[in-house]
């Protein structure tokens, strides 16, 4: 958050205009451009609190949401008061119908919008706003709304990308309309991609609007310091422009490895997102592992990031009625990972990935296609080999899937576009549209966390082999899945939902921890199984950890030597060799204060001893020193 010391700061210099603004409005309530100015400053301040993170001097938290929606509401008000003066002005009507629009008003935003386009007809603003108006309204539009739509929002962002890459551009104050800065913009363009997409047309293709949407949002979200709600809209666009290429590059047959870099690069995206945990987000990550695992059905780390994917759906919602039937999916594709390993990527899916109810349904759903286009096709007119046809044949010569998998394209139509009201990424990202239990978002984020830490591109090595020229089988050119302890983690976690598999869940927990020794989540959840059955094993469990240095040890580390710390003196095990270090190394990595209350147990106990021993390690003197044995005495130690 930006907060400003030194008077004036940004954010009073904007209330002290609003007041001017007011004052000169009671002296001439007449005056249309008085009304519009001030309307011009509530809606910077809006995004002065949301994009910049500025709070008012001496403020303790950020404002309120319910401040901010109040801002953009007086806004829209004093343009309208504005636009009530002036109606002829299409200055006006823009802004009017662009906050409508905000708002999902789309009948009256299209009103006023089509109007300071009469007055204004080659306004770029005005064209680009008009054009999703028409989009928004109801019946949905026709073929031919749909043409004038994307004519309008081509224009207007061909006139951003000119003005953008003149070399007399400079970054206007405040913002232009169509700035990166403003979410219905970077909506407009995902709409647009959509448009082009279904319809062959001039101009941009589908992927030049989505690579362009995308850009614009990665370089607004490096600049919103606050992740607010203006935050989390320009996340979802950049996520959905992501995932609308990866589908894009998918149908076109862009090639198996690109298209699982792509789905691994968008994992890691959805993972490192500040958007608070939603179903909507859930089902995104879910989506692209399950297009990786289709692509590349035998990439153990693609079967490792869906089992995570769908381990996190089954938290965000474990009541539900197929919570089981997603948890035994996770099971399998972890199971899967695991079985793969050692092995190339070449060959046909693992018997666990077709078991999956997804699967079976993409398949199906293939084959009927498939049957319809060869009844369809005239006598005399022979078809592909293979129901993927020969570009998909090429993916399966290079050690890719086998013909058991009909297709890897995505054939079903395009996600709908989350824009075409500005508003609705903001219910989805912020408050979580999808309706789940109060506490369903808090698992979700540790699940979604532990995702992301778990699947860094360092956890899970793959063997880079160089890769075969098309069309050669030779299975030995495809990569080799290693061996690697981030799906031994998942099945963990995943066995230990259910009270019948926690014995293996158990097993496997040691077999992670033989792997990654220095894993501090294997030792917690470990822990957590054992502790209220065998404490005394869960002491020993965290008393094996290997710690480093007190001077290098870390918060995590910290909160290792405070569990050993609580379990011994729990089984009165004040002999322990692992108690005295132990409390040294979280005092001096967490404060003195911090192991206080453990301190007092110990005096209680008369373990004089091992208080003068700890004490003199913590502050790096030696027992008989003159100030400690003076301590010492006033505590009766000695």
């Amino acid at each position: 958050m930006l907060q400003h010391e030194d008077d004036p700061s940004p954010l009073q210099n904007l209330e002290t205009a609003a007041v001017h603004c007011a004052s000169a409005i009671r002296l001439s309530p007449r005056e249309s451009r008085l009304h519009f100015l001030l309307g011009l400053v509530l809606e910077e301040q809006h995004y002065a609190t949301e994009i910049y993170g500025l709070q008012r001097k001496g403020g303790g938290s950020a404002p309120r949401e319910e401040e901010n929606h109040s801002s953009v509401h007086r806004a829209l008000m004093k343009y309208l008061d504005a636009w009530s003066l002036s109606p002829d002005s299409w200055e006006y009507n823009l802004h009017v119908g662009r906050l409508l629009l905000l708002q999902g008003r789309g009948r009256g935003a299209l009103q006023h919008l089509q109007s300071g386009l009469a007055l204004r007809p080659l306004h770029p603003a005005l064209r680009f706003f008009t054009g999703l108006a028409l989009l928004q309204q109801e019946p949905r539009a026709s073929e031919d709304t749909e043409k004038e739509a994307a004519l309008f929002l081509q224009q207007g962002l061909e006139h951003f990308v000119s003005q953008r890459c003149s070399k007399s551009w400079k970054e206007q104050d405040p913002p232009e309309t169509l700035s990166g800065l403003n979410t219905e913009f970077l909506r407009g363009l995902l709409t647009l991609g959509e448009l082009q997409q279904r319809n062959t047309r001039s101009g941009m293709s589908a992927e030049q609007v989505y690579h362009t949407a995308a850009v614009l949002a990665a370089q607004s979200v490096s600049l919103c310091v606050c992740g607010g709600r203006v935050g989390g809209q320009l996340e979802w666009v950049l996520l959905d422009a992501h995932f609308a290429l990866l589908q894009r590059l998918d149908q076109q047959g862009g090639g198996q490895a690109m298209v699982v870099k792509r789905c691994r690069a968008l994992t890691d995206l959805i993972g490192l997102s500040s958007i608070p945990p939603c179903q909507e987000l859930l089902d995104l990550q879910e989506k692209t592992c399950r297009l990786a695992a289709v692509t590349s059905p035998r990439d153990g780390h693609a079967l490792c990031l869906l089992g995570l994917a769908q381990l996190a759906q089954y938290d965000n919602s474990p009541d539900s009625e197929k919570s089981q039937e997603v948890l035994a999916e996770a099971c399998l594709s972890f199971q899967a990972s695991i079985e793969l390993e050692d092995q190339t990527q070449g060959g046909p899916p693992p018997e666990q990935l077709t078991q999956q109810t997804w699967w079976q349904d993409r398949q199906n759903s293939e084959n009927e296609k498939s049957a319809k286009a060869s009844t369809a096709r005239p006598k005399g007119v022979k078809g592909p080999s293979h129901p993927g046809g020969a570009k998909r044949g090429a993916r399966r010569g290079r050690g890719g899937p086998s013909p058991v998998r009909v297709t890897a394209a995505v054939t079903k139509a395009p996600a709908p576009i989350r824009g075409g009201k500005a508003g609705r990424p903001v219910a989805r990202g912020r408050a979580g549209a999808a309706a789940k239990p109060g506490g369903s978002a808090h698992a979700s984020k540790a699940k979604l966390n532990k995702s992301k830490q778990a699947c860094c591109p360092g956890t899970v090595e793959t063997a880079e082999v160089p890769e075969a020229p098309v069309g050669d089988g030779d299975a030995a050119s495809c990569p080799v899945n290693c061996r690697s302890h981030v799906p031994r983690l998942g099945l963990a976690r995943a066995l230990s939902r259910s009270a019948d598999t926690r014995e293996e869940a158990q097993q496997l927990y040691q077999e992670v921890i033989s792997m990654a020794p220095g894993l501090h989540e294997a030792y917690m959840e470990l822990v957590q199984l054992l502790e209220p059955s065998d404490p005394r094993a869960a002491a020993e469990l965290y008393c094996r950890f290997p710690l480093r240095p007190v001077a290098q040890q870390s918060l995590h580390d910290a909160f290792i030597t405070g569990e050993i710390v609580r379990l011994l003196l729990a089984l009165d095990q004040y002999q322990h060799p692992q108690l005295g270090p132990s409390l040294v190394a979280h005092a001096k990595v967490m404060g003195l204060s911090s192991i206080e209350k453990y301190m007092d147990v110990l005096d209680a106990k008369c373990r004089t001893e091992l208080l003068r021993s700890v004490y003199a390690k913590i502050h790096d003197r030696q027992e008989d020193d003159q100030e400690l044995q003076e301590f010492f005495r006033f505590r009766c130690w000695i």
